[in-house]
C-alpha cells in the first residue's frame, strides 16, 4: 500500500510539474529534472546563454524515439573533448520502486566517454553534412510521438538550432547517429524510427490526459512550442 500510495504521489508530481523552466546545466538522468527543463534543454538554452567570441564550441545533439519511449541526450564540447550520453529508459512496465530511491525506475543512464580527436573531428564532419551549421529547418514541426532529432550548438561564437524529422530524406541521410551510438557506453539499445501503428488505447489516454503529448518547432532563433 505504501509503494502504491508513493508511486503515485511520485506520478502526479511529474505531471504537475512545468516543462518550461530554463535549463542550467542539472542532471537529465533526474526524471524531475528532466520533465521540468526538456523544452529548454533540447533547445539548448544554457548553450545559447554561455554562447560568446571566445566560448568553447559545444553540441548537444538530441533523439526523441517517441518520448514515452526513449529519449537521447548527447552533448559534447572542444574544451573537455568528451562525450556524455544520456539515454531514459522508461521501463514503466517492470517498476521497482523503493524508498532508498523512489525515482530509480525513471533514472536515465548517463556515461560519459573520452573523445579522441579523430572522433571529434569525424563527428564534426558528419554534423556539418547534415546541415547542423546552416540555415535552420524553419517551421519544422516534431511531434512528441514521433522520431526526429534536434542539435543545438554554439561554434566560433554563434548559436543556433535546427532538426531532422523521420521519415524523410533529411534524416534518412544523417551519419551523426551512427557514430554517437557507436560511442554510447549506456548499453541501451536504440529505439529504432519505424512507422506507428494506431494505438487506440493510447489515443484514450491522450483524450483523458493521462500521457504527455507536445510539438515542438524549429524557428528561426531557436526551438518553439
Amino acid at each position: 500500500m505504501v509503494r502504491s500510495l508513493l508511486l503515485r504521489s511520485l506520478v502526479l508530481a511529474a505531471a504537475l510539474l512545468p516543462a518550461a523552466c530554463a535549463y542550467t546545466g542539472d542532471d537529465l538522468g533526474n526524471p524531475l529534472v528532466r520533465k521540468a527543463q526538456w523544452f529548454s534543454a533540447v533547445a539548448g538554452d544554457d548553450i545559447r546563454q554561455a554562447c560568446q567570441p571566445g566560448a568553447p564550441d559545444r553540441f548537444r545533439l538530441t533523439y526523441n524515439g517517441q518520448y514515452a519511449r526513449q529519449i537521447r541526450v548527447y552533448d559534447f564540447d572542444a574544451a573537455s573533448r568528451t562525450l556524455t550520453a544520456t539515454v531514459s529508459k522508461h521501463n514503466e512496465g517492470l517498476l521497482t520502486v523503493t524508498l532508498d530511491d523512489p525515482l530509480a525506475p525513471w533514472r536515465a543512464e548517463k556515461v560519459t566517454t573520452p573523445l579522441g580527436q579523430k572522433q571529434y573531428e569525424d563527428l564534426l564532419a558528419a554534423l556539418t553534412e547534415a546541415g547542423q551549421f546552416g540555415p535552420p529547418a524553419v517551421g519544422l514541426e516534431l511531434p512528441s510521438g514521433g522520431y526526429y532529432w534536434v542539435g543545438a550548438y554554439c561554434r566560433d561564437g554563434r548559436y543556433g538550432v535546427t532538426g531532422w524529422l523521420y521519415p524523410s530524406p533529411q534524416f534518412s541521410a544523417l551519419r551523426f547517429p551512427a557514430l554517437l551510438f557507436g560511442l554510447d557506453m549506456t548499453g541501451v539499445p536504440v529505439a529504432e524510427p519505424a512507422p506507428a501503428p494506431r494505438d487506440l488505447d493510447r489515443e484514450q489516454s491522450e483524450r483523458r490526459g493521462e500521457v504527455t503529448t507536445f510539438t515542438l518547432k524549429i524557428g528561426e532563433t531557436g526551438v518553439v512550442r
